[in-house]
């Protein structure tokens, strides 16, 4: 009896630790998105970039590839044109940022070297020092405060300069060397959570 209870018990044990295991993961993987309260993101039809060209000096840290920063940028612009949105560089509707969460070394944890909501991230190395509210949205989080390898992206409301859409995967980024075809399946898996305007025409 006890031997052959024995192989079975095993079994459940590790049975149950993948199991476990595949909804761990899954729950790291997945998308999410916000809005500030009454915001009618579907009225947007036209962006720009909140910083057009990084406001500092691009200062990269071992390991992190430069190309993400044009590879993030050229992902999200082709993503929401192909929801019928129109890049313009005048009067835009909605402004747009990214980041990356990454761990901060030692030396350059220093709260007052970064505006509040935007500490030391792969933005920040990219050059942009952004200045935005938060929008009031529930569950905001500074950028500093999510996991490792996190990619959000931001939609700020030109004339208020406050957030009024997020989308962020948690920890996607696990490799700072990924292609633009990796970095823009990155990107259009958050985009899904934002609303395509073709179907307001149908």
């Amino acid at each position: 009896m006890k031997q052959a209870f024995y192989p079975n018990f095993l079994l459940f044990i590790l049975t149950s630790v993948l199991f476990s295991s595949c909804v761990s993961s899954s729950a790291v993987l997945k998308s999410n998105a916000i809005s500030a309260p009454g915001t009618n993101v579907r009225s947007y039809q036209t962006f720009g970039w909140y910083q057009e060209k990084p406001q500092a000096p691009q200062a990269f840290d071992k390991g992190f590839n430069p190309n993400t920063d044009k590879y993030i940028r050229q992902a999200v612009e082709e993503d929401l044109e192909r929801k019928g949105l129109r890049k313009v560089t005048e009067n835009p509707d909605v402004l747009l940022a990214y980041d990356i969460s990454v761990s901060v070394p030692a030396e350059k944890d220093r709260p007052e070297l970064y505006t509040d909501g935007f500490g030391y991230s792969y933005a920040h190395m990219a050059g942009y020092r952004y200045r935005y509210g938060d929008g009031g949205l529930a569950s905001y989080r500074p950028v500093d405060l999510f996991k490792q390898g996190t990619l959000i992206i931001d939609m700020i409301d030109p004339k208020s300069n406050e957030l009024v859409w997020r989308g962020w995967r948690e920890g996607i980024f696990t490799n700072f060397n990924a292609g633009y075809k990796k970095v823009s399946s990155y990107v259009q898996d958050i985009l899904e959570k934002y609303p395509s305007h073709h179907a307001l025409s149908k």
